[in-house]
């Protein structure tokens, strides 16, 4: 879900110092610094509190998230897919790896942030049927990766290197500590995908 960010805001619309938490702020939740607004474009916080940040801070956190539908079931209910991270998405795009685990391309639709990568723990398994495979709930155990890119050996042959950093617990950050330091569980890492990514 993409551009969520712009159904936020507080009332009173004016404040003296930026409202936001650190979430808040990478997510980009309303806030103009020139004007001390923090008016939402569509103003939903002036009539529903549930879009008011101050007044339901974790309301902005249940957006961000790729849902999964059944189209060969119309009674099916969509579920919301959080293993593979909260951010703008842009696209998931979905292939088998050599040993049958679904992986699941994501981008995030935001200038100069990042592409991820998740890789079910669960296998495709070809021969079953499809309703085995669906039993299986590939989408929900896995890990998350983000791209790391660095430059190329020569500035401008456009050879850089990249490696996939898994966004675990366990994951050094560049300030020495971890992410399950910084965050807590793996719920907490992916709620914050993009702080997690801008740490490692």
């Amino acid at each position: 879900e993409e551009n969520f960010n712009g159904y936020f805001g507080t009332v009173p619309e004016t404040h003296e110092a930026d409202p936001r938490d650190a979430n808040q702020k990478r997510y980009g939740l309303s806030w103009n610094s020139s004007t001390k607004s923090a008016k939402s474009g569509y103003r939903w916080e002036e009539h529903d509190n549930r879009f008011d940040y101050i007044k339901e801070p974790n309301e902005a956190n249940r957006m961000g998230w790729i849902v999964e539908i059944d189209p060969f079931d119309p009674l099916s209910v969509p579920e919301k897919r959080t293993a593979l991270g909260r951010f703008k998405h842009e696209n998931a795009s979905m292939t088998l790896a050599a040993d049958n685990s679904v992986v699941v391309y994501l981008g995030d639709d935001q200038a100069n942030d990042y592409v991820y990568k998740f890789v079910s723990e669960g296998k495709y398994d070809p021969a079953a049927s499809f309703a085995v495979n669906k039993a299986k709930n590939l989408l929900e155990d896995g890990t998350l990766y983000v791209a790391k890119f660095e430059a190329g050996a020569a500035t401008g042959d456009l050879m850089g290197t990249g490696v996939w950093v898994p966004l675990v617990a366990a994951t050094a950050t560049t300030d020495g500590s971890t992410l399950g330091a910084k965050f807590g569980d793996l719920g907490a890492i992916l709620v914050n995908t993009r702080l997690a990514a801008d740490a490692v």
